[in-house]
């Protein structure tokens, strides 16, 4: 693997899958090996006891890969929650190793890896379970043990702000290196003072690379959205 980055976000529902489909369409277009890995994903459809992880389904098929679900989302649960919270309610205990393990497969096989987290840097996934140990263990912490960079997804809504220092803040506390932020409109641009100035601050304020603006997108197409990450996410910082 050349390079592997985590994608975490700012809250949930900030955009992070399609801002990491935006990723893969862009490193395919520019014919580069690229494989995606989402290990925990909640609130999946249950169809006739399978559980379809809809993240996982939509990265892997962004990636063109011909790999399983199994190594795509190894961990799913039906319970919209966190890992922790979902495995308890449903009784099943979450295994760290077998994550790490399909996380080095996966490794091997790409020269490319993006790994998309679930909600925010402080979910907790489980407790107790990766270091033998009582502690908590959340998201931040999946990051550091996969020694990926950061990108940080944020939106550019009123108290994007606060949010996204709160979150590079718990990155360099962890002293997990940042590849940068990107901006991604879940909606339509409103007429708004925050959406407006909110950028310009970030910039202002952070010392981490801007890597770009994913817009609104109403079709969710492989070209559609290939061809968009091409035009506003800085993809000669990603490639090494």
């Amino acid at each position: 693997m050349k390079a592997g980055y985590f994608i975490t976000g700012t809250d949930t529902s900030v955009g992070k899958t399609i801002v990491s489909a935006a990723i893969l369409r862009g490193f395919i277009k520019k014919g580069l090996k690229i494989g995606a890995m989402k290990p925990f994903e909640t609130g999946c459809l249950n169809k006739d006891g399978i559980l379809l992880p809809s993240d996982g389904m939509f990265l892997r098929d962004m990636a063109e890969m011909n790999d399983s679900l199994e190594l795509v989302t190894p961990i799913k649960f039906e319970t919209p929650a966190s890992p922790l919270v979902a495995s308890r309610l449903e009784d099943i205990e979450i295994d760290m190793d077998r994550i790490f393990k399909i996380f080095e497969t996966l490794k091997k096989k790409y020269d490319y890896l993006l790994v998309e987290g679930v909600g925010g840097l402080m979910v907790p996934i489980t407790q107790g379970k990766r270091k033998k140990t009582k502690s908590f263990y959340f998201v931040r912490d999946l990051i550091k043990d996969m020694d990926l960079e950061a990108i940080v997804v944020c939106r550019p809504t009123l108290g994007t702000i606060n949010h996204t220092l709160l979150t590079v803040e718990a990155l360099n506390n962890k002293k997990i290196p940042i590849k940068g932020f990107i901006i991604n409109y879940s909606n339509l641009i409103k007429d708004d003072i925050s959406e407006k100035t909110n950028l310009d601050i970030l910039r202002e304020i952070l010392d981490i690379p801007f890597l770009g603006t994913m817009p609104y997108l109403t079709e969710l197409n492989k070209d559609k959205i290939g061809e968009t990450a091409l035009k506003n996410i800085d993809f000669e910082s990603l490639i090494k």
